[in-house]
């Protein structure tokens, strides 16, 4: 299920940027998400977060949905994640050159899932995050709003 959910929420990234909900009936994941939010801006290298809650034959799933893009020198390869000293399960998703020029950009994809305890504290006071990679770690704040927006979205729960 976890690469089918990085998988949706990749297809997601690329749509408008509002909270929204998407069903795939090949995979039979339904999700919701956030809008993105940008959580990290350098000189070449910008880091957006989606907050999202996906089920699939009862099981539920949330996290963030991690995606960066990056030119130079930039690339962060993201491996893990923590928050306050809590290693956080980080499932890396595709790495894309998208092009090259006066150096290559890189398109990074991952998510970070989330106890049900984790994503409820995360609509009332958002999340902090350090992210780790082989080439650059760096933390991000991912608001409030967004966990909100995607519980907003998320799909009803088989009963």
């Amino acid at each position: 299920m976890r690469a089918a959910i990085l998988a949706l929420a990749a297809a997601l990234a690329g749509c408008v940027n509002e909270p929204q909900q998407m069903t795939d009936v090949h995979t039979g994941i339904s999700a919701g998400t956030s809008k993105r939010y940008v959580v990290h801006e350098g000189l070449l290298v910008s880091v957006y977060a989606q907050a999202f809650v996906a089920t699939k034959g009862g099981e539920v799933r949330q996290g963030i949905y991690i995606n960066q893009i990056a030119t130079g020198m930039g690339w962060s390869f993201f491996h893990s994640a923590y928050s306050f000293g809590v290693q956080l399960p980080y499932e890396r998703g595709n790495g894309t050159v998208m092009g090259c020029g006066a150096g290559c950009t890189l398109r990074e994809e991952g998510a970070i899932l989330l106890s049900s305890q984790q994503f409820a504290a995360a609509q009332k006071g958002g999340m902090e995050i350090k992210l780790i990679g082989s080439g650059n770690s760096l933390v991000i704040r991912v608001p409030a709003e967004a966990f909100r927006e995607a519980a907003a979205m998320a799909p009803a729960r088989a009963g």
